[in-house]
């Protein structure tokens, strides 16, 4: 006995359809719309039957298809934050005559999701390889091309080291801690007669006074107690030919300072627990934080040894001294951190760079890469802003506290004047928009301003309303 076929109709089958099906007759009302529509909308269809599409959706693509009596398809739509739609529309006719539209939309949410992960996967290798070919490219350069500048007084200096590093004499390199006096010194050598031999570095404030001279001179076997039973090398022999890098050179004890300036007279020593002396060849580099002067009237540093050393001086400014380079390095330490930490921060907010480049800077660039490195880490999607800046810039505390109140207060002053314009921009906009009818096009030509700038504000202006 042959069943009887299930009978479906076509109005279960639209029921359970992903898509949102929304049917109207030639005078633009509502005759049916599914639970999709429904579920998409957020409309009941009690609410919207019976009534003119445009009422609740003035744009209806199914208004411009019964002006224009033909099919319009795939036109993206986003009814609701977090939404995507593809709509088509088609017209319906009968006998040739025209009796309604229906739109058919598809959710195509999900798979812009997709798409827009791919391709920020995409951009974020795009952007990490290039920001890491920058960076390769300053890590590649050779002496001076390493350091980054572009004020004068850093040109003028650079003029000078150059001149000093054709020559064979010794160096005194001064200037604040976090300057960069280990990087001129290595540009001096790099640029030197001496480049293809080694470039040792002592840093004098780091080694114990009792270890001192065998680390700069070596010892034979047996020396001392705990000795190597071959013996060692010291830095000066490792040297040999090359440069020696003596940073921290005001650390060194007096004792050794006497011993040194033989050395440097000599060019000879003996190791610790040696009879034969050792003949080297090596051009002396040394750095110091400290006021040397001050020292040589205090009777702390050897005056005879300040001389040997301090054929030629080079004074690194403190990076206050020169804020034409903040932006520049700002910029190289931006792309810098991004690769290191696999993060895409490709945005600095322009005020953010002018409030950095009035900062002190009292850690000069040490401080101004950690500083970077933790606004990469902290930044929010790929943009960093000035919200960030009191949690990073630790010193701010330390001078309200009374060393140098005064800056602080500076300081301040800047965060609270960034305060003032944002809130200025954020009425000029919307009071342009008001008057271009929320029209972003309109409300960008009356702000004189390109229409990707006016987004870029108030996709701002959201996120600092977000975080509010």
């Amino acid at each position: 006995m042959m069943q009887t076929p299930l009978r479906i109709s076509f109005e279960q089958v639209l029921e359970n359809i992903n898509e949102a099906i929304c049917v109207v007759d030639k005078d633009a009302v509502v005759t049916y719309i599914n639970k999709s529509f429904e579920a998409t909308y957020g409309i009941k269809r009690g609410e919207i039957v019976g009534k003119t599409v445009h009422t609740f959706f003035p744009n209806a693509l199914c208004l411009k298809v019964l002006q224009q009596r033909k099919a319009v398809e795939y036109v993206e739509h986003r009814p609701r934050e977090g939404n995507v739609v593809m709509i088509s529309s088609i017209p319906i006719y009968e006998n040739d005559a025209l009796i309604g539209a229906v739109s058919i939309d598809q959710d195509i949410t999900e798979i812009r999701r997709i798409s827009n992960e791919l391709e920020e996967a995409k951009n974020r290798i795009k952007y990490l390889e290039y920001a890491e070919e920058i960076i390769q490219t300053i890590h590649g350069k050779s002496g001076f091309q390493k350091v980054l500048y572009k004020s004068k007084l850093m040109y003028d200096l650079i003029m000078l080291a150059q001149r000093v590093a054709e020559s064979d004499a010794s160096v005194m390199i001064v200037g604040e801690s976090g300057t960069g006096k280990d990087l001129f010194a290595q540009a001096i050598h790099g640029e030197s007669m001496r480049k293809e031999r080694p470039f040792v570095v002592v840093d004098c404030s780091s080694i114990p006074a009792m270890l001192m001279e065998s680390e700069l001179f070596g010892y034979e076997a047996g020396a001392f107690t705990g000795a190597n039973k071959k013996g060692k090398q010291g830095k000066f022999e490792i040297a040999n030919g090359g440069t020696i890098f003596l940073d921290e050179i005001g650390e060194l004890p007096l004792e050794m300072q006497s011993k040194l300036l033989r050395v440097l007279e000599s060019q000879e020593f003996y190791r610790v627990g040696g009879v034969k002396p050792i003949k080297v060849d090596v051009r002396v580099i040394a750095a110091t934080n400290r006021a040397l002067v001050s020292m040589l009237s205090q009777g702390t540093f050897r005056k005879d040894l300040y001389y040997r050393l301090n054929v030629f001086t080079l004074k690194i400014p403190a990076l206050r001294e020169r804020p034409d380079d903040i932006p520049l390095l700002i910029d190289f330490y931006l792309k810098r951190y991004s690769v290191l930490n696999n993060r895409i921060i490709d945005r600095i907010d322009p005020e953010v760079t002018a409030i950095l480049r009035h900062y002190h800077w009292p850690g000069n660039v040490r401080e101004l890469k950690n500083v970077m490195e933790r606004l990469v880490v902290l930044a929010d999607g790929n943009s960093i802003s000035a919200k960030q800046l009191p949690m990073v810039l630790e010193n701010l505390q330390r001078l309200e506290d009374g060393e140098k109140p005064e800056l602080a207060a500076q300081f301040k002053t800047l965060l609270k004047l960034e305060e003032t314009l944002f809130a200025a921009e954020q009425q000029a906009i919307m009071r342009a928009l008001e008057a271009a009818g929320n029209n972003k096009a309109k409300a960008a030509k009356i702000l004189d301003i390109p229409r990707s700038t006016l987004y870029y504000k108030l996709q701002k202006m959201e996120t600092k309303k977000s975080n509010a």
